[in-house]
């Protein structure tokens, strides 16, 4: 299979004889993933401490990997794609399906109290500006990108321009979870035993 194959040459050029690794391919419900696990202490007694911006190299190189193989792949960061926050973390999400199986609902979420008073009241956290600021940026230049694009002499320029105005447009409208849990103006407002758990 062209992932499995691009899973091995991925974890051998980045991985070589140097850091022991092993990887499983798992197809479950037609969503296909490899895991690869590498050992930290390495055969020259080193040890692999990967930062963010080896995370970073590490998924352009596996994409890279799968186009090699004529699979269509793309490692484009989050914010780039409109994405503020992070995929739910597994335990959560888990424990989120176990209990809406159980009785149908969802889980009950704890309300800080900055956000009880709704959104109005609600003071924003150091880190949402820089975001904000972010966001706004890849914003202006994929709208730069598009008028570029729709004044084109191609017509599938033309046509990728449109595509990329409607993309703006979602992309301008998307909300990192917290903003999702607060709603404005009573829209969604917890019960207080929701508030106390």
């Amino acid at each position: 299979m062209r992932l499995h194959d691009a899973a091995r040459a991925f974890a051998a050029e980045s991985f070589g004889a140097r850091f022991p690794y092993v990887f499983a391919l798992h197809d479950e419900g037609g969503h296909p993933h490899v895991h690869l696990t590498v050992r930290a202490l390495g055969s020259d007694g080193t040890r692999l401490n990967p930062r963010k911006a080896d995370l970073e190299v590490w998924r352009q190189r596996f994409a890279q990997a799968l186009r090699d193989r004529r699979v269509e792949a793309e490692a484009s960061p989050r914010r780039a794609r409109g994405v503020r926050c992070r995929a739910e973390p597994m335990p959560v999400r888990k424990m989120r399906e176990r209990w809406s199986e159980q009785d149908g609902r969802g889980p009950r979420v704890r309300i800080n109290s900055h956000q009880r008073n709704g959104p109005s009241q609600r003071t924003a956290a150091p880190w949402e500006a820089k975001q904000t600021e972010r966001r706004e940026r890849i914003r202006r230049w994929l709208t730069v990108e598009a008028i570029a694009l729709s004044r084109s002499a191609r017509r599938e320029d033309r046509a990728l321009g449109l595509a990329l105005r409607g993309y703006i447009r979602r992309f301008s409208t998307l909300k990192d979870r917290q903003m999702t849990l607060i709603r404005p103006d009573d829209e969604r407002r917890p019960t207080d035993h929701q508030r106390e758990l």
